[in-house]
């Protein structure tokens, strides 16, 4: 599988697409919100000023666009990276204690509301504009599945192939969950022996089952669910050791993608600053989770979690209606107007899918998932199709939050 138009690597990022909760009155552990909006607001810089999809828009090379602040953005896809070492973490963090319903309700509760909102407002975006990604009815209706990748179908945004590496994380920690709750061993086992084994299949020319362990992006999520048990169980020496091996599968990875970034942008992309970036990134990551840390303020926390309700939709709309923008304005006003303007409409969108459809849907989607999947379960089990486990293994906690 190889990366899209606008990505150094070899399919999408992380999404970014969740919320954890933690310890405490709050609930949510506040700082990584906001650390997830700045992956997102690295991404959305990056493909504004520095992919060369973004060339036809503003009509000469980002480089040349904006010569300083593309000295930076050219490393903006590393948000992606970051994004999934979030979701390592918060992905486990929000299905520990859960059964297989409970994080599967979750999940859809989560990620499909704003997305079917994007797809909507995309398609409605190419009836009045020619530019961009230009989808057929039927390919519009296979992305409402999120699995169009599969079936070779465009997604009708750019950032929608990374959505696919997150429903096989999602699959995979699926099938942990269903041998139990997530212990200390299994997640110790699930993060070494994922990157192992992709790492194995792409090499080896397993290609179906390296399809669906992403080996170049495995080892980004793997260090995320290390830091979880860091951030439940303390630090070990063993848990040291393998988060140690997970970094060094990191950097050697992130220096494929830089090769592949200069390629793609067409201009140098400094492999030690990619990697200090990285680090620095994972570093952040860790830092977001110490226990001990003062609370922010009453103000700094509300307006991390505004903006880490903002993250997952300001992700899935940029591109498309970004690029609209810059297209319309780029040659009737100043570059830099055109870059603010394709941000605050970003911006806008994601406000209005996160008020008007992830608030008032999100929890009844995840109510009503969930107790079909039980319902389900219940049949299976009384018509002996399915094992008689504790409830703890497969039934939600049905008062728990998304």
């Amino acid at each position: 599988m190889t990366r899209r138009d606008s990505s150094p690597a070899s399919v999408p990022e992380s999404s970014p697409a969740t919320t954890g909760s933690a310890p405490g009155k709050s609930g949510r552990l506040v700082a990584m919100d906001g650390l997830r909006f700045a992956a997102a607001a690295a991404v959305l810089l990056y493909h504004f000023t520095a992919t060369s999809t973004a060339t036809g828009y503003w009509g000469t090379d980002p480089a040349e666009a904006f010569p300083l602040l593309n000295e930076v953005t050219r490393y903006g896809w590393l948000g992606v990276e970051l994004f999934f070492v979030i979701s390592g973490f918060v992905i486990v963090l929000s299905a520990d204690g859960r059964g297989v319903a409970g994080f599967v309700a979750s999940r859809v509760g989560r990620l499909f509301p704003a997305y079917w909102a994007c797809i909507v407002l995309t398609a409605g975006l190419q009836q009045v504009w020619s530019g961009g990604r230009q989808t057929t009815l039927t390919e519009t209706l296979v992305n409402l599945t999120m699995v169009q990748d599969l079936f070779e179908v465009t997604g009708v945004q750019v950032v929608f192939w990374t959505l696919l590496v997150e429903l096989k994380f999602y699959l995979l920690v699926l099938v942990v969950l269903a041998l139990g709750p997530l212990t200390r061993n299994r997640v110790l086992a699930f993060a070494t022996l994922w990157p192992l084994v992709g790492w194995a299949a792409q090499e080896f020319g397993a290609h179906w089952l390296a399809d669906l362990l992403v080996p170049n992006y495995a080892p980004y999520f793997a260090v995320g669910m290390l830091l979880f048990l860091v951030y439940r169980d303390g630090f070990d020496l063993v848990t040291g050791v393998l988060l140690v091996g997970g970094l060094v599968l990191c950097v050697l990875r992130v220096l494929e993608a830089a090769g592949r970034a200069s390629d793609l942008q067409g201009v140098p992309v400094n492999p030690v600053v990619t990697v200090l970036i990285l680090l620095a990134s994972v570093a952040a990551v860790w830092a977001t989770t110490l226990r001990g840390r003062s609370a922010p303020p009453r103000r700094l926390a509300a307006v991390l979690g505004l903006v880490g309700g903002l993250t997952y939709p300001v992700y899935l709309v940029h591109t498309q209606f970004g690029y609209a923008v810059i297209d319309l304005l780029a040659h009737e006003t100043t570059r830099m107007v055109a870059l603010f303007a394709a941000g605050v409409l970003s911006l806008g969108l994601a406000l209005a899918i996160h008020y008007g459809v992830e608030r008032p849907t999100s929890a009844p989607l995840r109510r009503a998932v969930q107790a079909g999947l039980l319902r389900c379960s219940d049949m299976l089990r009384s018509r002996g199709l399915l094992p008689t486990w504790d409830s703890k293994e497969f039934d939600p906690q049905v008062t728990r939050g998304a």
